[in-house]
């Protein structure tokens, strides 16, 4: 059986990790555990008679990025990769960035560099192609997009159909309930973390673990950013096109 392979991307704290987890419920899906920006033979070995392999990577591959992304079904690598393109209110995702102690500000010219991933230039530039599959999905029907905030609107409508649209296999249990627990980084149990004593500060592999842990639900909480970061945002074309505003206007 030849492995229909799906790609989960956006930009770093956007919830690739939570719908991750989510698509790796599914009855006839393979969950590679941590972060790949390809499926590989041992990945496809691994994941037995699954119908699908699913991995994850927060920030748009640069195979996407450098090709544009209307000529991913043809001109790259993920041709015939199922990709689910996930994006989500910037206000709340540098909350969470700066949270985890990244500067979307500073000024990087090293692509290896942790923080020129979150940088907020980064950001606008995947916004861009975000926007960009929205306007154009007859043009590429293996990609889908999705907002955060979507996610948990009318009982997970939106999720439904894509996953639906995809073909996996679910019951609507898993949006209810936990049925496995997720890992997030190899050496982390999820049992020994003591919810009451953890942060970014101690240990931000145990946090994001028990984070994604959390019941399904919409974590978009109280915006916190340097106001220097604020103006670019509020000003930003693209942010606005996408409709997203701050949230503590309204």
């Amino acid at each position: 059986m030849k492995k229909k392979k799906i790609l989960i991307t956006g930009f770093p704290h956007t919830g690739t990790s939570i719908l991750k987890s989510k698509m790796g419920e599914c009855n006839n899906v393979y969950e590679y555990p941590f972060e790949s920006p390809v499926v590989n033979s041992d990945t496809i070995n691994a994941s037995g008679e699954k119908e699908f392999v699913l991995i994850k990577y927060p920030q748009l591959p640069i195979e996407i990025r450098a090709n544009h992304l209307l000529k991913v079904t043809s001109d790259t690598i993920y041709k015939d990769y199922i990709i689910v393109f996930i994006f989500r209110n910037p206000w709340n995702v540098f909350t969470s960035i700066i949270k985890a102690k990244y500067n979307p500000l500073k000024k990087i010219d090293w692509h290896l560099d942790p923080e020129y991933h979150v940088n907020v230039l980064e950001y606008l530039a995947s916004a861009t192609h975000f926007l960009e599959a929205r306007k154009n999905k007859e043009l590429y029907p293996n990609l889908f997009t999705i907002k955060y905030e979507e996610i948990f609107e009318n009982d997970f409508e939106n999720l439904k159909n894509i996953f639906n649209q995809i073909g996996l296999h679910y019951s609507d249990e898993i949006f209810y309930n936990r049925t496995k627990n997720y890992i997030h980084w190899p050496d982390v149990n999820l049992d020994g973390i003591d919810a009451t004593d953890i942060s970014y500060e101690k240990d931000k592999f145990e946090y994001r673990t028990w984070q994604i842990n959390q019941p399904f639900q919409n974590m978009n909480s109280e915006v916190d950013i340097p106001e220097e970061l604020n103006k670019i945002l509020s000003e930003s074309l693209i942010i606005k096109e996408l409709g997203y505003t701050d949230p503590r206007l309204k």
